[in-house]
């Protein structure tokens, strides 16, 4: 049995590797435009960004991954946290494991509703990815310019147009993320996010590897904790959850991502429905996918609902 379990995994990661290797050859960067961000400061240059197609809350909105971060967000609506802005925090236990591939999503998904002013901040400043994946790499200033200036926004953070979200991406690397992190400076600055906007989005650094995490978490509202399916392993999720509560950091729950590894035909089920629901179509016509992560429920136990080992 263990032999053609082997087989049987082996299958699917070959056949989601020539899936991805075809979406990625086919899919072409979304241009969206960049606005100025009102009351906060003005931008010195605009003009339009080409986000990456893996960001799928703009470049497939009605993807079955899409559709998770939804579920997602109705989820972190559920969630008991204090009154006022929110600040949540992103992180994994390693690197590698698609935090910043969430917290773009999440914070993009989030942006969605009605009347709600969302900011992510790239505070990876060890080695961000955030710009990248946005097409911000010819925005020079950041959190770490912010940072050394005392805290003052000064024109540093930019807006997609659609859906509106402000981001403030990491700036040139630093000598000493850690403390400027830790400094008055950053306090300074949350404290002003928190006035401008209702939702504020941390992209953090992974846990184990660096302090900066754990300095963050003390200043935020909760905190989401990315987990790869069959690559992290328990002991290493352990290990970050403990140093989260080591800070007394609010734990929300886990997102789980690359699932389709582990669980073939997980996404059969949302075809299923959302093409049998459409006019002229059959359940026979749903297409095939093989998305590379999926959000999971989060709970106060840290967890994933749908069963996986973490």
């Amino acid at each position: 049995m263990s032999k053609i379990t082997q087989a049987l995994e082996k299958a699917a990661r070959e056949r989601l590797q020539r899936t991805e290797e075809q979406v990625t050859a086919a899919a072409a960067p979304v241009i969206v435009p960049v606005v100025t961000v009102p009351r906060i400061g003005e931008i010195a240059s605009a003009g339009a960004v080409q986000i990456d197609p893996h960001i799928v809350s703009i470049a497939a909105p009605s993807s079955p991954i899409a559709e998770q971060y939804r579920i997602l967000r109705s989820n972190l609506a559920s969630v008991k946290l204090r009154q006022g802005s929110k600040v949540i925090m992103v992180t994994s236990a390693v690197n590698g494991e698609g935090k910043s591939v969430t917290s773009i999503n999440l914070a993009l998904t989030m942006a969605r509703q009605e009347n709600l002013k969302v900011v992510l901040v790239d505070a990876d400043m060890r080695k961000s990815s955030v710009p990248t994946w946005l097409g911000l790499r010819d925005h020079q200033s950041g959190l770490s310019t912010v940072l050394s200036n005392g805290g003052e926004l000064n024109g540093a953070l930019v807006s997609l147009e659609s859906p509106r979200l402000a981001v403030l991406p990491a700036g040139p690397i630093p000598h000493h993320p850690a403390e400027l992190l830790e400094s008055i400076a950053m306090k300074r600055l949350i404290a002003a996010l928190r006035m401008q906007f209702d939702l504020i989005i941390v992209d953090a650094p992974p846990m184990l590897p660096v302090a900066d995490p754990g300095i963050i978490a003390a200043q935020t509202d909760g905190v989401l904790l990315v987990v790869r399916a069959g690559r992290t392993q328990r002991k290493t999720v352990q290990q970050a959850q403990e140093l989260l509560k080591r800070v007394k950091a609010n734990l929300l729950g886990c997102v789980l991502t690359h699932v389709e590894y582990y669980l073939p035909g997980y996404y059969r089920y949302y075809h299923h429905y959302r093409q049998s629901k459409e006019p002229g179509r059959g359940a026979g016509d749903a297409s095939k996918s093989s998305p590379a992560s999926s959000a999971t429920r989060p709970n106060q136990e840290g967890q994933s609902h749908d069963g996986s080992a973490v």
